[in-house]
């Protein structure tokens, strides 16, 4: 199965992107499945506009990153809660492909904050973003609360007590990504 982890922060210095470098080396690491890092500081997409579908002037990059997650079987949103949400960029790119791109896939979330609650809202409404477009929510999240204390710049964990709650997370999510991946294959 391919992976893909959409890193949606685009602010500078951003930390939730650390959660999304450790989740693609562990995938790959420890999994027989890859894993890619989609990143929309890299995309850039303008303002959401139109489908990707019904778009005349689709914007630069939209065709590659659309392709990259039709490639995908199975997704992860990792984005910091912003005002008790996910970023708008995420909501952006999400919405540009809304029609077909993520139906049938198994999605992940993972929310990260710098205080002490991790997110949960934001995580919530990444849950209820991926139902919206047609894929199937994991219930477990990953909560990342006081990311700076949990990971370094190159997405290495520095609390070893955390690791429990990330294998929880990608037992959980490898599982119900590879019964659905199974399912579709003899379909």
């Amino acid at each position: 199965m391919l992976i893909s982890i959409l890193s949606a922060s685009t602010r500078t210095n951003r930390k939730s992107h650390r959660v999304a470098l450790f989740l693609e080396k562990n995938i790959r690491e420890n999994t027989p499945h890859d894993a890619q890092i989609l990143d929309l500081v890299v995309c850039n997409f303008p303002i959401f506009e139109e489908e990707f579908s019904r778009h005349p002037n689709p914007p630069m990059g939209l065709h590659d990153f659309a392709a990259q997650i039709e490639r995908s079987d199975a997704c992860i949103f990792v984005s910091p809660e912003y005002n008790g949400s996910y970023t708008s960029a995420l909501k952006n790119a999400v919405d540009m492909l809304r029609d077909q791109a993520f139906s049938q896939k198994v999605i992940g979330v993972s929310s990260i904050t710098t205080g002490g609650n991790g997110g949960m809202r934001a995580a919530i409404e990444m849950q209820n973003l991926a139902l919206a477009v047609g894929g199937f929510a994991l219930p477990q999240m990953l909560l990342v609360p006081q990311v700076h204390l949990k990971f370094d710049e190159n997405g290495e964990l520095t609390d070893e007590v955390f690791s429990k709650n990330i294998s929880n997370f990608l037992s959980k999510f490898i599982w119900l990504a590879e019964a659905v991946f199974a399912k579709k294959s003899i379909q």
